[in-house]
Formats: structure tokens, sequence, C-alpha cells
């Protein structure tokens, strides 16, 4: 189809929200940043970065907006693969190989997705592969704040399970001020709480040095962790070739790397056996998907991060996409109203892939306008 980009737009939102916090980052105001490409036949695609728990300046996100519009504007936004190319890997030496840049670029090639999907009359799920119609899902949460002890945490899982109908959670462990006595004790009273049913993953976000790592791996096996994530610093990968092969546990990570050859080297160092690619934060679904075909090349699963609504078009494309990754409203109270059609888990802990046309999902602007900063 002869379809050309006409215009782009950038807008960004933010919200109060408690803070909450992991190894390495405080998070406290909810942020979003929402691009919006237009084309001369009348089709307009979305994409968008934030929506999580994560919080990155919105200030920084509309100029490198500009500096894509002025190579987008006159080009396919179907040729998703060439745009991402051009404006990525050939692009290394001006911007650099990762950073906020890259979420952008994301964001941009999300919304031409979006575009192709509603040209094509399909979702973007099933022009990934479309391998899976529903996949398992698990709550993300479990992370530190103000007045929030053992009983919170257990209060917060117990409610994962029985009300959101979890059947795997996630907690955060990390905190510099915790260690690893207390930490263990969030650990043993998470798994305490959901039982031996319940798959229990556990998140460091790169808190650890590799002693510690290996040192928290050691206790953990005696809890039934289902993944280590994050343990380490994202690049280094001989500490995570040590780390994976002195542990029975299944080390996770992924999320933080923006290029298919970091996770080229990790995998060359057999430093993870799961993948927790994001498709905001590499460059968008086709650098996501090529991500998660070397993975099924090499006999490994993926499990995306990131924001459930953007994300479950990847992870259930593949034959190999294990879990996806829901942020309930505790995280973000905001969620209870800022995406339809609303995804919940079905009553076995999956969730149903929508097959309508491009991404499947809304922004609700009526509510975001009412944050809007920029």
């Amino acid at each position: 189809m002869d379809i050309k980009i006409t215009n782009i737009t950038s807008e960004s939102f933010e919200w109060e929200r408690p803070g909450i916090w992991n190894g390495m980052h405080f998070y406290g105001p909810g942020r979003m940043h929402k691009v919006t490409i237009s084309t001369d036949q009348g089709i307009e695609g979305i994409g968008w970065n934030g929506g999580t728990a994560a919080v990155r300046p919105n200030e920084f996100y509309r100029p490198y907006v500009e500096y894509y519009k002025s190579f987008l504007i006159g080009q396919n936004p179907l040729e998703t693969e060439k745009l991402t190319l051009d404006l990525g890997e050939k692009q290394n030496k001006i911007l650099g190989s990762a950073g906020l840049h890259t979420q952008v670029l994301a964001a941009l090639m999300i919304a031409c997705w979006d575009i192709k999907g509603k040209v094509k009359g399909q979702s973007i799920h099933t022009l990934l592969g479309g391998a899976q119609k529903r996949v398992r899902a698990y709550i993300a949460g479990g992370y530190y704040a103000k007045n929030k002890g053992l009983k919170e945490l257990q209060d917060e899982l117990m409610y994962n399970v029985n009300e959101l109908n979890a059947t795997a959670v996630k907690i955060k462990i990390g905190d510099p001020q915790a260690g690893l006595a207390t930490d263990m004790k969030r650990v043993a009273a998470a798994r305490a709480a959901i039982g031996d049913h319940i798959d229990l993953l556990v998140d460091a976000n790169c808190a650890f040095d590799l002693p510690t790592a290996l040192a928290y791996a050691k206790e953990m096996e005696n809890y039934d962790v289902y993944w280590f994530e994050e343990p380490l610093a994202i690049h280094d990968f001989k500490s995570h070739k040590t780390l994976n092969a002195a542990t029975r546990l299944t080390i996770a990570t992924g999320e933080n790397y923006y290029t298919l050859a970091d996770f080229e080297t990790l995998l060359e160092n057999k430093g993870a056996s799961m993948l927790n690619v994001d498709a905001t934060i590499c460059p968008g679904y086709d650098v996501a998907l090529s991500v998660a075909k070397l993975a099924q090349e090499k006999g490994l699963k993926i499990a995306p991060h990131g924001c459930q609504e953007l994300q479950l078009p990847l992870v259930a494309a593949v034959p190999n996409g294990e879990l996806l990754e829901y942020y309930p409203p505790e995280v973000d109270e905001l969620r209870k109203e800022l995406f339809y059609p609303k995804l919940k888990l079905d009553s076995d802990g999956y969730v149903t892939i929508p097959d309508t046309p491009g991404i499947g999902f809304d922004l609700n602007m009526d509510l975001l306008n009412r944050y809007r900063v920029g």
C-alpha cells in the first residue's frame, strides 16, 4: 500500500502516586509519553512509553520526537524493519547506541505497527506470528514502600492470588538498607503466604555484585523461586555466566538491553535462561521479535518486561513466550481506568489476546488530559 507519514505529535502526562522503590530506583509520580503518527490515508497509529512503575524524565521525549520526525515525514510506516534500522543502528554515530532516544524510537515504531495492523485489518499479535491465543501472566509488585512490612507484603500477594487470579507473583529484593537476612525474610514471608502451588519470582533490579548475587541465589534455592531477575549490572556478562552456572535458579534478564547484540552477547556467555525483552526499550517490535526468535533457536523462553498492553502482542506471538508481566492498579491507581478494553486475568491466571486490528488497546484520553504536562 502506498501510504506516507504526514505528521507526528508528542504528548506527555504526569500524575501523583505514593512512592515505591526497588533495589536501585525510587518511583515517584506516574508518567506517560504518547506519540501519534498521522498518514495521508487518514489512518493514525499510537505508541507510548510509560504506564508502568517506571519514572523517566518527560522533558527529554519531545526533542527526540522532533529529531526523528525530520526523517519520518514522507516515509511509509508499513516498512517498520527498514525504519528501525535507519533510525536505530544507522544513527549510532549521532545519538549513541542506546538511551532515552531508543525508547522514543520504540514508541514511534509501535505506532507504525499500529498503523500496519489497521491497514491490514489484523492485530499486531497476528502480524508478529500469532502462535498463542492465551498466555499465562504474573502479577508484578512486591515493591518496598513506606510503612510496608512483611504482613502488608503478604496481604498484597494474597490479594493478587485470590482476587486477581494470579498463579505467579513477583517481589522485589535488593534495597541497600535491607541486606541478605532481611530480604530472605521477605522471600520466606512471600512463600509462606502464597503456598507451594503459586510461582514466586524475585527481582533485584541490578542491585548486586557477583558475590552478593551468589549468596542470595544460594539462599533462595531453599524457597523454590521460579526465577532470579536482574541480579547483576546488565553488561557484566562474565558475572552473569558465573552466576548462571553456579545456581539451580533460572536467571532472567534483558529488560534494559537495547539491541539484539546485547542479547547475543548474553547468550554467548550463557548468562541467562529467561529473556525479559521489552519492546518499549529496545526499538520496537522488529528488534524484540528478533530477540524472541534468537531465544527460540537457543531453546530459551521470553517473558517480556513492561506495560502489559504493549508486551502482550509480543509474548503471545511466539511459541516460546512464557509469561506476561502484569501491573495491577495497586502499583499505580490510574491503571484502573488508563487503558481500554481493560486487560484482566482469566480465572486460570491466563489472559486472552484481543484480535482488534493494531495494538488492540486505546488510551483513556479523557482521563490522561487531566494530567497533561506537555
